[in-house]
């Protein structure tokens, strides 16, 4: 249960120990700019930190449960992982020794990334005006949203260079954001009306995820089990996590948060995500049987967590105090 300190909630922080001394680099020249636009198109607000909505005085969805507690504090030691010259970093996902994630420069397009051994590599799909990368598995399939010289969004799985298409029926766009060993996939999809939906992906079997309640819906994570999570809107435009498993739905709040989002579970049923508490500050959490953990960098000023797997280190990203965000992997 949660235990008051002085009338406040007691949140439990976490010591972080970066590997590197300190967040420095140059700043590159701008690389020519697309029509996309990562911090304000609601397509990718997964990478976005959890935002505070005008309305946000209620944090309550009476149609969905909410698991509630706090963990014993655990220390976390961090890796930056920026790609060179780059001003914005972000790792989606980490797995078999490879992170993956986006890179930016200031005033220049979004580009992804995987890292592996010390050495960067870009990724592409031949033919393809882009391609963003959100997860990879514990076999190394590669998950992520592609756009088409028609300027349409698709998700794909990348199996050792095998693209497979991704395509919601009947959907204006489409991204995978996560994957798990089986294959299962699970993403968002966008309806005529430019709604956004989530989506599960198993066993050649499309299902549309949409929350009791909900605006605006993007599923993030998926596990060998087909448990599911990812974020939501309420009526009031307040942002949720949830969780989703055989048909039903639970609310998934960090206590007293203005926004969460659930981003990633693995086999273990352990979620990773961010939050952003009242004062506009984001926090990393990590959520095992109901039981929340804060995980955040020290020294920065804000803290994501993306994808969480089965073995080795997480993946997300650190606001430093100039602004930068940098790519990191913890364990």
């Amino acid at each position: 249960m949660c235990k008051k300190v002085r009338g406040s909630l007691r949140t439990l922080a976490i010591t972080a120990l970066l590997s590197t001394s300190a967040f420095v680099w140059a700043q590159s020249a701008a690389l020519p700019q697309t029509s996309l636009n990562l911090k304000t198109d609601p397509r990718f607000r997964l990478l976005r930190p959890p935002s505070i909505a005008p309305a946000a005085a209620s944090l309550s969805s009476p149609a969905l449960a909410k698991p509630v507690g706090f963990a014993l504090a655990h220390v976390y030691q961090f890796s930056s992982i920026d790609y060179p010259a780059a001003s914005t970093n972000l790792v989606t996902g980490n797995a078999v020794g490879t992170a993956v994630g986006v890179y930016g420069y200031s005033g220049g397009a979004s580009i992804s990334f995987k890292y592996k051994g010390g050495v960067y590599s870009t990724y592409s799909i031949p033919g393809e005006v882009l391609a963003f990368l959100f997860d990879i598995n514990s076999v190394g399939q590669l998950a992520g949203t592609y756009q088409d010289s028609s300027s349409v969004f698709h998700g794909f799985i990348d199996t050792a260079g095998v693209i497979t298409t991704i395509d919601f029926p009947g959907a204006n766009a489409t991204e995978l954001t996560g994957i798990n060993t089986a294959g299962d996939a699970v993403g968002i999809w966008v309806d005529s009306s430019s709604v956004n939906h989530g989506f599960a992906y198993q066993g050649g079997t499309y299902t549309s995820l949409d929350p009791p309640g909900s605006t605006f819906t993007q599923a993030a994570g998926i596990n060998a089990s087909g448990e599911v999570v990812g974020i939501y809107d309420d009526a009031g435009s307040v942002q949720h996590g949830f969780i989703y498993k055989a048909g039903l739905y639970n609310q998934l709040d960090f206590p007293l948060a203005m926004s969460t989002t659930a981003f990633g579970v693995n086999d273990a049923g352990q979620i990773s995500g961010s939050y952003t508490d009242a004062a506009g500050v984001t926090h990393g959490f990590l959520n095992s049987k109901g039981n929340f953990i804060t995980v955040d960098v020290v020294g920065g000023k804000g803290t994501q967590l993306t994808h969480i797997p089965n073995k080795g280190q997480f993946g997300g990203a650190v606001t430093d105090q100039s602004g930068e965000i940098h790519g990191i992997t913890g364990h």
